[in-house]
């Protein structure tokens, strides 16, 4: 038993952090076509290799005869004649070992959309499913992470700029390895910024890197589960308090370009990341909720005000008198909640009502023979529930 503990612990560590991407396999691919339209335009050539911890395992390359002459414009772009595709076989031969090579892997290319346009536009034409891989654009991830650095993010200006082995020269193979090239590139630049796993790397496509961006090394060490953080500021001021279903997720998100009024400035002040972790989200909101309203951080709204805010207030001490909703805690009063309305607390109490013996009418001292108390529903003169 105790051994299958250890496991069950070191598995849930592993589903924690992600799927580290030294463990992913890329399938990186690269296509030549007769023109750029997937639906009148067929492909030429086709490349691919499998690729796992910096390592070519694996390789694809073959020329498509592709029904239809070859364009002049794309005859001189590519080398790619129609006395060259002669005897090449055509896309029907080709595309199952194609969807077979590429498994279960992580696609990647450079202008993924360009190159899964025409695979999908040939897969439907000939009767297979839509590959549900997940995908990695080379260009998006540097127009993301090279802002600023390079003219245009083609493949051959990035290949370039970061000196790259390999040269893209419009022809599947070698495009296929100038994009190996710029994808451990652009890893190992955003692997400074805690950039480590399969998840992050998909995410980071829509993430504005500036100047607070490095602080998402604050969130490293935060566990996939539900519970509460806290951003806070000089002084461990508390700045901002949320709750999540999966914390690590969640808080990195502020970082992926987060839109929203407040969230830079709030990225600038925060200086540490705090967290603590619940069995379920619900315990997790009720924790966010106590903990808004004790330390009212700046940039959480509800923290500001507390109308929102509503308990059930017990004064067994006062004697007889009837249920109420309160918008505040009194320092000796023992209260249920915060729940988020009025209405909330008076369905509870409504609930009460119907199982305990509490006053129904509005002056309990003098209740002696309302409906209530005449069908044993009201607790008369008796102590009762504020």
């Amino acid at each position: 038993m105790f051994v299958s503990f250890v496991a069950m612990l070191a598995q849930r560590s592993l589903d924690e952090l992600g799927t580290p991407l030294v463990d992913v396999t890329f399938c990186v691919l690269d296509l030549e076509t007769t023109g750029g339209s997937p639906h009148g335009d067929r492909i030429t050539e086709v490349a691919a290799a499998r690729v796992r911890g910096g390592v070519i395992e694996a390789s694809l390359q073959t020329l498509v005869d592709p029904g239809v002459p070859v364009p002049a414009p794309i005859r001189l772009l590519t080398g790619i004649s129609d006395d060259l595709l002669a005897g090449a076989p055509p896309i029907e031969a080709v595309l199952p070992s194609l969807v077979e090579f590429v498994g279960g892997g992580v696609i990647v290319a450079h202008n993924a959309r360009f190159d899964l346009g025409f695979i999908d536009a040939t897969l439907r034409r000939l009767g297979y499913e839509h590959l549900g891989n997940r995908v990695v654009d080379t260009a998006a991830l540097a127009r993301r992470i090279l802002a600023g650095e390079t003219p245009n993010h083609r493949l051959a200006t990035l290949a370039a700029h970061l000196r790259c082995p390999h040269r893209p020269s419009h022809r599947a193979y070698p495009d296929v390895l100038a994009t190996i090239d710029v994808l451990h590139h652009l890893i190992e630049r955003v692997s400074g910024y805690g950039v480590t796993t399969l998840e992050d790397l998909l995410a980071i496509t829509r993430a504005r890197i500036d100047r607070t961006f490095a602080k998402i090394s604050l969130a490293a060490e935060l566990p996939r589960g539900p519970g509460v953080y806290r951003f806070l500021g000089h002084g461990d001021r508390v700045l901002y308090v949320g709750k999540a279903s999966d914390l690590r997720t969640r808080v990195r998100s502020y970082f992926y370009g987060d839109r929203r009024r407040g969230i830079a400035d709030l990225l600038r002040q925060t200086q540490r990341i705090d967290h603590e972790t619940h069995p379920t989200l619900l315990h997790a909101e009720v924790a966010e909720a106590r903990a808004i309203a004790a330390a009212a951080p700046p940039f959480n709204r509800s923290g500001k005000a507390h109308p929102r805010q509503w308990y059930l207030r017990i004064r067994p001490e006062r004697g007889p008198g009837r249920v109420v909703a309160a918008r505040t805690r009194g320092e000796r009063d023992l209260c249920l909640g915060p729940f988020g309305s009025r209405r909330a607390v008076h369905e509870l109490i409504d609930a009460l009502r119907d199982v305990l013996p509490l006053h129904r009418c509005s002056d309990p001292r003098r209740c002696r023979s309302c409906a209530g108390h005449e069908l044993g529903t009201c607790a008369g003169t008796r102590p009762a529930v504020h």
